[in-house]
């Protein structure tokens, strides 16, 4: 059985599931009908069937069970970041399955570097193994080894991160996997360490850079211009975000979060659409990288 048979007949069984819970002869004869449909052999064991459930959660983090009672399997705990889980799914399927061939979706051509490593970083992740990577900093003329214990991969801005226990500087550390290379699974094991609040880390900053020591959360106040408004509040920019007004002249909303590179970063995509009403300090920031870039122009 190919690849492509296999990828196919894990999103068949997700997308079926994700309806309501079927029996394993419902499943069976879904799989063979659509086995005739699309001409590839799609059916397969009970026994292989238990194997795609475990591959399906190792690959996506998609949870299937088996009801006793019932006899039927159904997929676990579908809350709204489960559903997360499924929309990569449909994605990752596609572009696997190169179902893309007459330009139905048209994807992003610019793609980041790195995510060959992801498989393997998540693998190292879930089975708690050391690894080694060769680490290229942009602003350094070499790379350099980095020996780590990986904790959990974060994406932002269409880049992928990984968070570690970096051995050799005994402390936390965030890497870009698009400036990894050589990756290399050490024999040796490790345990997160108990009590890690690790969704905690990044619970009230955008983007991936971490607050400096002592930096504390601020109350953040941005006024957008109505169009822009709706954008934002289809998208919020940080899960504390709080509308505060929605009228003809602005959306304004409230946030709770540091003010870091990555968030000033974000505000300045927005250009004249968005204003920063607090703090004080924001406000500055933002009219004086406003005011050197407008220098360019003179």
């Amino acid at each position: 059985m190919s690849l492509r048979e296999t990828l196919i007949r894990h999103r068949l069984v997700v997308n079926r599931l994700r309806t309501r819970p079927y029996t394993w002869n419902e499943i069976d004869n879904f799989l063979m009908q659509e086995s005739e449909i699309q001409e590839y052999k799609l059916t397969v064991t009970q026994r292989t069937f238990q194997r795609d459930i475990a591959d399906i959660f190792s690959l996506y983090g998609i949870e299937i069970e088996n009801n006793k009672s019932t006899k039927q399997y159904y997929v676990k705990n579908l809350n709204e970041e489960d559903t997360r889980y499924l929309e990569a799914f449909d994605v990752f399927s596609l572009l696997k399955m190169g179902g893309n061939r007459t330009k139905d979706v048209i994807f992003e051509k610019r793609r980041p570097k790195g995510t060959e490593h992801l498989y393997g970083l998540l693998h190292a992740i879930r089975n708690g193994i050391q690894i080694s990577f060769q680490y290229h900093k942009y602003y350094e003329p070499q790379s350099e080894t980095r020996k780590v214990h990986p904790y959990v991969l974060k994406e932002a801005r269409n880049r992928w991160y990984l968070l570690c226990y970096d051995i050799d500087r005994q402390e936390l550390r965030l890497f870009g996997i698009d400036r990894m290379s050589h990756l290399e699974f050490s024999s040796k094991k490790f345990t997160k360490p108990p009590g890690l609040d690790i969704e905690g880390i990044f619970r009230s900053s955008v983007g991936i850079i971490r607050p400096e020591i002592g930096q504390q959360v601020e109350e953040v106040t941005l006024s957008f211009r109505p169009v822009q408004g709706r954008y934002i509040k289809s998208l919020p920019l940080h899960d504390s975000q709080e509308v505060i007004q929605d009228d003809d002249q602005a959306v304004v909303v409230k946030l709770h979060i540091y003010i870091t590179h990555d968030f000033i970063m974000e505000l300045l995509s927005y250009g004249k659409e968005v204003e920063a009403i607090a703090p004080a300090s924001l406000r500055t920031t933002l009219k004086d990288i406003h005011l050197t870039a407008a220098k360019y122009y003179e």
